[in-house]
Parts: C-alpha cells; sequence; structure tokens
C-alpha cells in the first residue's frame, strides 16, 4: 500500500504540466537528524559499563568498516569484535540491539527542516538518500514521520552503493524522474561533490565550500530553495 500511494505520488507530481518537475533529497544523519549524545556514552549505555579508549576505537573502525563495506550486520560485528578485546563479558549480539534502540531513542528531528520537506512535498517530489544500515536508517525514519512524507526512500546498504560515489545519486535520478533534481546534506565531500557530478543542485547545510548554495538555518534554507525552484 505505501509503495502504491508513493507511486501515485510521484506520478503526480512528475506531470505537473505547470511547472518544471523537481526531485528533492535530503540526507538523513547530521541533516535531517542530529544526535545529543557522542557515540561512545551511547556504547557504553548498551553494554552497562565503561571500557577502555582501545576496545571503543576498535569498535567504531569495525563498525565504519562494515557499513563502508556494505556488510550485513554491522552492528553485531562491530560488538563482536569490542568483545573479543574487552576485559569484561557481555553478550555482543544482546549489545548490538541494546546499541541500535538506544541510537533510536537518541536521535533529535530537526523540525525546521522537517517542516521545510513537508511543505515542498506537496508541489514537489521528495526522497531521503543516505548511507548506512538498512534496517537502522529506516527505524530512524519510521520514528520521526519521515517515511509518511518521502516519495523514495535510497539508502547505501540495500541498494548496494554509498555515497561519495556518484552511483547511489544516480539511482536516485533513475527512480524519480524529474526536470531537476537537488540534494541538501551537511557534508561536502560525502554529499555535495558527488550530488553535483551527478547533476544535481546542491545546499550545503552551514558550509562554506562550492556547492551551489549554503544555508546555515532553515528559514535561509527555505528562501534558497525558492530561488531553486523558481
Amino acid at each position: 500500500l505505501r509503495k502504491r500511494k508513493s507511486f501515485k505520488s510521484r506520478t503526480w507530481k512528475a506531470c505537473d504540466s505547470d511547472r518544471m518537475s523537481v526531485a528533492i533529497f535530503f540526507d538523513l544523519d547530521g541533516t535531517l537528524i542530529t544526535y545529543p549524545e557522542d557515540f561512545r556514552t551511547l556504547f557504553e549505555e548498551s553494554i552497562g559499563s565503561e571500557v577502555s579508549d582501545e576496545v571503543f576505537d576498535l569498535y567504531v573502525d569495525k563498525l565504519f568498516q562494515s557499513i563502508e563495506n556494505l556488510e550485513d550486520s554491522p552492528y553485531q560485528k562491530a560488538f563482536i569484535e569490542a568483545e573479543k578485546a574487552a576485559d569484561i563479558d557481555f553478550n555482543a549480539e544482546k549489545a548490538a540491539e541494546n546499541y541500535i534502540k538506544i541510537e533510536l531513542n537518541a536521535t533529535e528531528l530537526n523540525q525546521d527542516l522537517y517542516n521545510l520537506m513537508k511543505k515542498f512535498s506537496k508541489k514537489h517530489n521528495v526522497g531521503i538518500l543516505t548511507n548506512g544500515e538498512g534496517n537502522v536508517q529506516r527505524k530512524k525514519i519510521r520514528r520521526h514521520g519521515i517515511s509518511e512524507v518521502a516519495d523514495d526512500i535510497i539508502i547505501s546498504n540495500e541498494v548496494g552503493s554509498r555515497k561519495p560515489g556518484q552511483e547511489i545519486f544516480q539511482i536516485a535520478k533513475d527512480r524519480i524522474t524529474a526536470d531537476n533534481y537537488i540534494y541538501i546534506g551537511d557534508t561536502y565531500e560525502e554529499d555535495i561533490e558527488p550530488a553535483k557530478k551527478t547533476g544535481f543542485k546542491t545546499v550545503y547545510i552551514s558550509g562554506e565550500n562550492e556547492a551551489d548554495l549554503q544555508a546555515r538555518n532553515p528559514n535561509s534554507l527555505a528562501k534558497l530553495l525558492n530561488t531553486l525552484l523558481d
């Protein structure tokens, strides 16, 4: 039902003959969603104990390596590595489950940016294009109601391609047909640069590099998007 609803929405917006069709994709982590706590705090809460720098660094390295390699179960694999190195006993699989729940509860929605997304969704196709593990990212998206607004959701570990590669941006263009594409992100090398190379207009949140536009807050972003959409 959700897929059918999204298809109708994308088709109606793309076929509005009175305007050029536009697809606006948003980055997720650091853009639509932020974290109020540092990741080490979340990690130690998930196992119920403090750990050494070595153990935590090992966990982080393995987690990002697994996500970057588009592997299955990256959190579980990272906790297994940490469990081997730690001088305390904990169940790696249970710790991974705990961590995902704790991380999910720690996320905060950028409400102003989300309101802009909802506003633009009434006239244009809007979507999410993000790196990450599919199950975890989709839980964040559902928790904050973003799935009710997005016409499409593209997650690196689900499509087998990740930023800063250009292929994931091309996947977005293939899945939503539009005359113009816009990408909004908070990292120049990972978000803005590859999006520009794939034919997107770009908005760099709080950035100072060579995006098409830079925005430091939602109000300025709204004005800039209106400029791009005119």
